[in-house]
């Protein structure tokens, strides 16, 4: 199947438009990436509420709990309530964290990680109970206790650390800072609770010495590296703190039990004074770990505001750009299509109808003034202007073209008239030389007939008026006796029937020209003793004459076509001369509206029907003289005359042809 064109419109709309949609793509591109980092920096403030705060509380009341079990292990007189107490707290802790975790709604990949990370802490709380349990029946010794705590806030720095991950660099840097220092004050909280246990009990327990050194070198590293990451202004609040009087006297009492300590030994100081000495270290480092989230929030904060301000900008000028652009795509695509159509139209125009009208009126004669006629198309000035403008150039040729043939032809048919003229007058005078006619003179006579009916065949031809023109009008009858009489072969037509009716003067010449044509026709392609039959008779349409003849016959496809060129007569073809006899019927049947068909005949050969409107011929109610007989007689004598030359008829072709 073959696939329809696409339009040059269509092609132009879509070079068009291709780039505007990847522009506009593009800008959605651009826009979605601006939306998911706004989104993601909105989900800083939902982790900081729902992630990192409330773990952030759960690891200090685990830390509390931790060095209050451990002071409580190395009493054996403990302060079993106030243990309860921090419990307690350790559990809304807890369930505020779980509470909360729920609500969180972070996406991606680290999402999915975080909240792995809250089945684990779920899983490694579950442990909690069982550390309590060991520190109620003091089955356990500091350092499992210790370590079981130790476990338990791993697991939470472990979610802290997941939920750290940001789509921007600065905000992620700060999290993770804060988790990494979270971490090293874990070391510190560690330290606390061993020495709490410790300098409770008096001494070092089995391995707890060591594991003070352990705490004592990681805290000592890890603290300042945590803080290098901190953005400049914090990282110089940090330093100042590490070398502060707080933390100098806590590395001084670290330095004095390391110094004097020994596994298994006395510790070297009091509670008190250790208490005195950590308490305010802990102080200064959580009070400046306290903000540290607000400051990651206040980052994601500028840097949500920076990506909004970009989009609005960038957003702003691609969508200003997308329209700008389709506004100029569908100005000049309409531009292009609009004069395109104009170009069509006009080149349709001209091919099918100015031209053939121009042509038309010229080949009838008609003054043509060519400029006026021209095509006047405005297009621009590009390469669309260019066509139109060859397009008015071959207008032009083809009107002068036209108007030159037409020109050559009217001066040609000026000629061809002309020269028809004085053939019809020496023919005239010739015939009226003539006289009564008889035996060689009949011959003669018919002959001269004839010509002077070829003769108006070029005034025809021509679209002249006729000269010849009758004394009045005329009988039907009487003029196809005439006709008939005047015909060479007049002996073999055989006149039936003809109806009474009366033509007027302006179509007697035309109506016998037609009648002689279709009866020369007739004669000349039927077999030459044969007869051909002449009738007219009154039916509602009209008057109808009918010729019929002997032949053979045409065949369908011959008749059907001759019938199509007599229905519509189209202007003469010198190539078809040979057709010339068939131009003229068809010319003079249209000029006087009556309808001329060709058939099979009954018995053979063709039969042609001729029918006269009513407004042509009228028809004669009066009683009138028997016409028939006058006819026959006519026919008669102009027989006699032919046959008492003692010359035949030529012998006709064996086919019937068309009118010609």
């Amino acid at each position: 199947m073959r696939r329809k064109p696409r339009s040059i419109r269509s092609k132009i709309v879509l070079a068009l438009l291709v780039p505007v949609i990847a522009l506009t793509g593009l800008w959605v591109i651009d826009v979605k990436a601006s939306f998911a980092d706004a989104t993601a920096l909105r989900d800083t403030y939902n982790t900081r509420d729902n992630v990192s705060l409330p773990c952030d509380r759960m690891v200090a009341a685990l830390q509390r709990e931790r060095t209050q079990s451990a002071e409580f292990l190395a009493t054996p007189d403990g302060d079993a309530a106030a243990l309860r107490t921090q419990r307690a707290a350790t559990d809304a802790a807890i369930a505020q964290f779980q509470d909360l975790s729920r609500r969180y709604r972070g996406s991606g990949f680290s999402a999915d990680i975080t909240r792995a990370r809250f089945a684990d802490m779920a899983t490694s709380l579950d442990s909690l109970n069982l550390v309590r349990a060991k520190v109620d029946a003091r089955d356990a010794t500091l350092t499992t206790v210790l370590s079981g705590y130790t476990s338990i806030i791993g697991y939470a720095f472990s979610v802290s650390n997941a939920a750290a991950a940001s789509s921007d660099p600065l905000v992620e840097r700060v999290m993770r800072t804060m988790v990494a220092m979270r971490r090293a004050g874990e070391l510190l909280y560690q330290e606390d609770a061993l020495l709490t246990g410790a300098t409770t009990a008096g001494r070092f327990g089995s391995g707890e010495y060591l594991q003070l050194i352990q705490i004592v070198g990681a805290l000592r590293f890890q603290i300042p590296t945590a803080g290098s990451t901190l953005p400049a202004p914090d990282q110089a609040l940090f330093k100042s703190m590490l070398s502060g009087p707080a933390f100098a006297a806590l590395r001084s009492a670290e330095d004095q039990i390391i110094g004097k300590g020994r596994s298994g030994g006395p510790v070297g100081i009091t509670g008190e004074v250790w208490k005195a000495t950590a308490t305010p270290a802990l102080g200064q480092l959580f009070t400046f770990l306290a903000d540290g989230y607000d400051h990651a929030v206040t980052f994601a904060k500028e840097a949500r505001d920076r990506i909004l301000i970009r989009f609005g900008v960038s957003g702003l000028l691609g969508l200003i750009a997308i329209l700008l652009s389709l506004a100029i795509a569908v100005r000049i695509g309409g531009s292009v299509v609009r004069r395109l159509f104009l170009l069509r139209t006009a080149a349709t125009e001209l091919a099918r109808q100015r031209l053939p009208e121009l042509v038309r009126r010229l080949r009838a004669g008609e003054r043509i003034d060519v400029d006026g006629e021209a095509l006047r198309l405005r297009l621009g000035d590009d390469e669309i202007a260019e066509v139109g403008a060859a397009l008015t150039d071959v207008h032009l040729s083809a009107v002068e073209s036209a108007a030159g043939e037409a020109a050559v032809r009217y001066d040609m048919n000026k000629v061809l008239v002309n020269i028809a003229r004085r053939n019809q007058a020496l023919l005239d005078r010739q015939i009226e030389a003539l006289g009564p006619v008889d035996g060689v003179d009949a011959r003669a006579y018919q002959l001269a007939v004839r010509m002077r009916r070829h003769a108006e065949h070029l005034v025809i031809l021509s679209g002249s008026a006729r000269s010849r023109r009758g004394l009045g009008a005329e009988s039907l009858g009487t003029i196809l006796a005439r006709v008939a009489g005047e015909m060479e072969h007049a002996e073999r037509i055989a006149i039936g029937p003809i109806v009474d009716a009366e033509v007027p003067e302006h179509a007697v010449a035309d109506l016998g020209h037609l009648a002689g044509e279709l009866l020369e026709n007739a004669t000349t392609f039927s077999p030459p003793d044969s007869p051909v039959r002449l009738s007219a008779r009154r039916e509602p349409g009209g008057i109808v004459v009918e010729i019929e003849d002997r032949g053979i016959g045409m065949s369908p496809a011959a008749v059907d076509e001759t019938n199509r060129r007599l229905a519509q007569p189209r202007e003469f073809d010198p190539a078809d001369s040979a057709r010339l006899g068939l131009f003229v019927v068809a010319t003079l049947a249209a000029q006087h509206g009556i309808g001329v068909t060709l058939g099979p005949a009954d018995g053979g050969g063709i039969r042609v029907v001729m029918t006269l409107p009513a407004t042509l011929v009228v028809p004669i109610d009066e009683a009138a003289p028997d016409v028939t007989s006058t006819r026959r007689s006519d026919a008669s004598r102009l027989v006699g005359m032919a046959v008492r030359t003692g010359r035949r008829p030529r012998h006709a072709a064996a086919q019937s042809d068309p009118v010609g």
